[in-house]
């Protein structure tokens, strides 16, 4: 008896590979009769179930192994069906009785697919299956298998771009949890597609909205990502965009830096780290400028407001931060002077001789809780 049924092994070893799946499958039920096999396997029921561990056992019992050993693809659909027990509370005391679990599990051994899903959830939408069928081997949340439905009932037209978008993968939580957040559109399914995690996209979100004042992304930009612009690459090109305050000065020789794009631009030209003062622009601390006078070098300044006392000029550079010989200086001094500007620094900095402080220290720690924060 051992002999023949250590001979059968090797057979069985030797052949599994090219076996039909319905022979292999009737040699391996009739080869666990002599394994150790178990009825009630806490831990695989546990692993492949997940958080409807729970729903599982209401409605298997110590049947669950059956479900464990069930074809991924149905076995995903059990478990839609039991997300939407679930949801719907059936488990909830006083739980299933014996006559109801009984024809719940029957119809979950026996019925077909569409059927049990349309029993669970009033219909089966079109691709729910098939989509359903990419989450792999282990149950999702609950509300992953009801969200999903929910968005293709009132959505049918996407479930081809969610499949489209999981042709080289499973069918992540993310990406339905995108889906349902993004406009329910193809073209918000394809933008989802190119987010990393739901993570990511609240993360923009919050400095987007702050930009542009939309709770959620505008066509243009969500065809923008679609077609492959990275998210932050977006965000970066909006902030970049935003024009600053009006300018102070004008003139023929005198060019205004606009916005952060061409302060990035500038940055560029001169050599310098202008890119790194968009925001100070932006809140109309600082003005920017590009002063080019005839026979000279072009040179980049700054102006600052200080209120009420207006505006002083707070830095003048050559490229690559050079510093502007004197002649050239006292022309653009000259010039700021004629247009209202202060080119002797702010007036803080001139009071400074002057004001007797009754408490040094308090200012020190002022400095120090803001540098703090």
């Amino acid at each position: 008896m051992h002999t023949d049924l250590s001979r059968r092994i090797t057979q069985l070893i030797c052949a599994a590979d090219s076996i039909s799946p319905a022979a292999l499958k009737s040699e391996l039920l009739d080869l666990a009769r002599h394994c150790q096999v178990v009825p009630g396997n806490r831990f695989l029921v546990s692993a492949v179930c997940g958080s409807l561990e729970g729903a599982a056992t209401a409605v298997f019992g110590p049947l669950a192994l059956l479900l464990v050993m069930t074809e991924p693809r149905r076995r995903q659909v059990y478990f839609a069906v039991l997300a939407r027990l679930d949801a719907d509370g059936a488990f909830e005391a006083p739980g299933l009785d014996e006559a109801a679990r009984a024809d719940l599990l029957s119809r979950l051994v026996l019925a077909r697919n569409e059927d049990l899903i349309a029993q669970a959830y009033g219909s089966c939408p079109l691709g729910f299956l098939r989509l359903i069928g990419r989450f792999g081997d282990c149950a999702r949340k609950p509300e992953i298998y009801t969200g999903l439905f929910g968005l293709l009932d009132a959505h049918p037209d996407l479930a081809p771009p969610l499949l489209g978008a999981c042709q080289t993968g499973p069918l992540t939580d993310d990406l339905i949890e995108l889906a349902q957040a993004l406009p329910p559109t193809p073209l918000g399914v394809r933008a989802a597609a190119r987010f990393e995690a739901m993570g990511e996209y609240n993360q923009l979100m919050r400095p987007y909205q702050a930009i542009t004042g939309n709770a959620q992304l505008t066509e243009a930009h969500l065809r923008r990502i679609a077609e492959g612009e990275a998210p932050g690459n977006l965000l970066e090109g909006i902030y970049l965009d935003l024009p600053f305050p009006a300018p102070v000065l004008s003139g023929p020789e005198l060019a205004y830096i606009p916005d952060g794009q061409a302060l990035v631009r500038t940055a560029r030209e001169f050599s310098n780290c202008l890119a790194g003062y968009v925001a100070e622009a932006l809140k109309g601390e600082r003005q920017y400028y590009i002063w080019r006078a005839p026979e000279a070098p072009a040179v980049v300044f700054s102006i600052s407001a200080e209120a009420p006392f207006g505006c002083y000029l707070s830095e003048a550079k050559l490229a690559e931060n050079g510093r502007l010989p004197l002649k050239l200086r006292r022309d653009l001094h000259r010039m700021l002077n004629g247009c209202g500007i202060r080119t002797d620094g702010p007036v803080k900095k001139m009071m400074g001789p002057y004001r007797n402080d009754p408490n040094p220290f308090m200012m020190d720690d002022f400095l120090d809780l803001d540098e703090a924060a």
